[in-house]
């Protein structure tokens, strides 16, 4: 019975671990020119801020990818993403 619910607890971890990883940005170089061309494409000048801050994000992914940290290049892709949609 332990050995069972064992199982079925490591089943359910290892299949729930996916959906939270799909809600981040693939870390690959279409995702990187993607978001930088909409990180330099924000021309309002009231969201000045939120593009240098996107712009900065690009580069730290683009770092990250470079040293193999696909983790860290998502989340900084990620970052950039909701930086671009700042309002």
């Amino acid at each position: 019975m332990f050995k069972t619910i064992l199982i079925a607890s490591a089943l359910a971890a290892s299949l729930s671990a996916p959906s939270f990883a799909a809600g981040m940005m693939a870390c690959d170089d279409a995702s990187i020119m993607k978001t930088e061309e909409m990180a330099k494409g924000m021309v309002d000048p009231m969201k000045k801020d939120a593009m240098m801050m996107a712009v900065q994000e690009v580069e730290s992914a683009k770092t990250a990818m470079k040293a193999g940290k696909t983790d860290d290049c998502a989340m900084h892709l990620d970052n950039a993403m909701k930086a671009t949609e700042a309002k």
